[in-house]
């Protein structure tokens, strides 16, 4: 992505909010993300070729913009993306969902939801079974 071009498409519209209606590519003065790409790119706003303009301003690839141009994409998600903070996929970029999970499964400390770590002990030491790794009971 070009993050220096997705940065000016935001500060346009946080410049001013009332210019942006992400439910419509180019509604009178006022534009969706998409829109506003294909705007700074020096192209004339145009409804059939909106998409492939922006997507090569802002150098995204097609699931990309998919997610990015949603029409239900908020403000928030989009200084969330210029922050660095949440990619498209949810993840931050140490690799944790919203909710403080990596793709497999596994918080910040390592365990997963259950209470387990990676080799399936609890935060005690002992397995589902509550053996211990010497397979001693507790």
């Amino acid at each position: 992505m070009n993050i220096e071009n997705f940065k000016l498409v935001l500060a346009k519209i946080e410049s001013d909010p009332n210019c942006w209606d992400q439910s419509n590519w180019h509604c009178g003065t006022k534009h969706c993300f998409a829109g506003w790409a294909q705007i700074l790119s020096g192209k004339e706003p145009n409804v059939h070729t909106v998409r492939t303009d922006a997507r090569e301003f802002l150098d995204i690839d097609k699931p990309y913009a998919d997610y990015l141009f949603d029409p239900d994409r908020t403000i928030n998600d989009l200084k969330d993306i210029a922050s660095g903070g949440y990619n498209c996929a949810g993840y931050d970029r140490d690799g944790y969902d919203r909710t403080g999970y990596d793709r497999a499964g596994y918080n910040r400390y390592g365990y997963n939801r259950y209470g387990y770590n990676r080799n399936r002990y609890n935060r005690d030491g002992y397995d589902s079974d509550g053996l211990d790794s010497n397979n001693k009971p507790r």
